[in-house]
């Protein structure tokens, strides 16, 4: 009960006695004093109550008027940041839309690759030489368009150390090769597959170097989860003698590689395999060592690979080789010689930490005389101090069947876009 209410009752109560007291005392003037000053302070504290009320019901308008004002407020706030909100949506929408859009239809990728080298070379028989210099090894640019689910276009230019401008390097079409339609039929300038080449080097192996090849070709495949299987075939410029002029389809390969998923192994992944072509002397080098282009017999070719990948350790070893002879006179290399070439590469790789990758290398050649060394040895490293920015340094030493030996050291800065 409020105070007020509280005072004004037992006042109350006291003058509901006072008469009686007044009229026992005939009107004592002192009582009638005291009558009085309770009647006034009565009068008083009906007023503060009365005030006290109005005040009361001031405070409670005065909140709802703010309330309302309050709730003015977040209706509005809110239908400001609503508004706001739609249309940023709707601007990313459109945004990821336009960029979603060109993402499916064109994707762009490329590499710059600057070099510096240092190369010792030392004879059986003469004198030492010593060259350095610094390459643009590598100017590239990948133009991947999906034309649709299951049609894909490919355009690269690349331009390389001493060429006299950007050119074609690969142009085809893949149809198929999807999730849903693992078989593929691919057509256009590419690199048949004769064999992985795959390294953790700067330079490229010896397998590469000699049997790497560039051609028109189509192919038709299959693209499993862990078994591959392709076949193709192309116009060689290398024909044999009773075919000229050579007009025709002359040349096919194949091949069929595995590889285990992550899942399968605990995390270790073993990949191998295998590639047959019925002229290996297709091949960009052996083709340039072929005297006007022409084999009495077409030299099939093999090539076989193994890898395994398990924690900071990978192991790829390849090997590639000629089937037959070449006979004497069809390689110039090899003068009057029969010639069978082959190579093989072996590298084993550390990765102890995200960023940073260590290698060794050991790999040669047989009967390519003094092209390329019958064996060679080193080591690499490679750091990615930026995001696709990498720094690597190789050292190789080779040694050549006519036992020059020479000292090549390399270094690189690559990025990627």
């Amino acid at each position: 009960m409020p105070l007020a209410k509280k005072i004004s009752i037992g006042l109350l109560g006291g003058l509901l006695c006072l008469p009686g007291m007044a009229q026992a005392a005939e009107l004592d003037p002192a009582v009638q004093a005291l009558v009085n000053e309770v009647k006034e302070l009565r009068m008083r504290l009906n007023q503060m109550e009365s005030r006290l009320e109005d005040a009361k019901k001031k405070a409670e308008a005065a909140t709802l008027q703010a309330d309302k004002a309050r709730m003015e407020a977040r209706k509005s706030t809110s239908t400001s940041l609503k508004a706001s909100s739609m249309l940023s949506k709707a601007q990313v929408k459109k945004a990821e839309g336009v960029l979603t859009e060109a993402g499916k239809r064109l994707t762009i990728a490329g590499a710059v690759e600057l070099e510096g080298y240092y190369e010792k070379m030392d004879p059986k028989n003469g004198e030492e030489s010593k060259t350095s210099g610094l390459d643009l090894a590598t100017a590239e640019v990948f133009f991947t368009a999906n034309i649709n689910d299951y049609t894909t276009g490919v355009i690269h230019m690349l331009w390389e150390e001493g060429d006299d401008g950007v050119g074609l390097d690969e142009g085809f079409i893949v149809l198929g090769d999807t999730e849903d339609m693992p078989f593929y039929l691919m057509g256009g300038r590419i690199y048949p597959a004769i064999g992985m080449f795959e390294s953790y080097f700067i330079s490229d192996p010896l397998t590469l170097e000699v049997f790497e090849t560039q051609a028109t070709a189509a192919e038709v495949g299959w693209n499993g989860e862990w078994l591959s299987i392709g076949a193709g075939l192309y116009n060689s410029d290398v024909a044999e003698i009773d075919d000229a002029p050579d007009d025709n389809i002359n040349t096919f390969y194949a091949r069929v590689q595995v590889e285990t998923p992550e899942e399968m192994l605990n995390g270790a992944v073993v990949k191998a395999g295998v590639a047959y072509t019925n002229n290996i002397a297709g091949s960009d080098f052996l083709r340039e060592q072929v005297p006007g282009d022409g084999l009495d017999d077409l030299v099939g070719g093999w090539s076989v690979m193994a890898g395994v990948e398990f924690g900071m350790f990978a192991f790829t070893g390849e090997y590639v080789a000629a089937l037959d002879d070449f006979k004497a006179g069809e390689l110039g290399f090899a003068g009057d010689e029969k010639a069978s070439p082959s190579a093989y590469n072996l590298e084993l790789a550390f990765m102890p930490l995200d960023k940073w990758t260590f290698a060794a290398r050991y790999e040669g050649t047989s009967d390519l005389y003094e092209e390329h060394p019958e064996h060679q040895y080193g080591l690499a490293a490679s750091w990615e101090f930026l995001p696709d920015t990498a720094w690597s340094v190789e050292y190789l030493r080779g040694e050549f069947e006519n036992d020059d030996t020479r000292d090549l050291v390399t270094t690189q800065l690559a990025v990627a876009f």
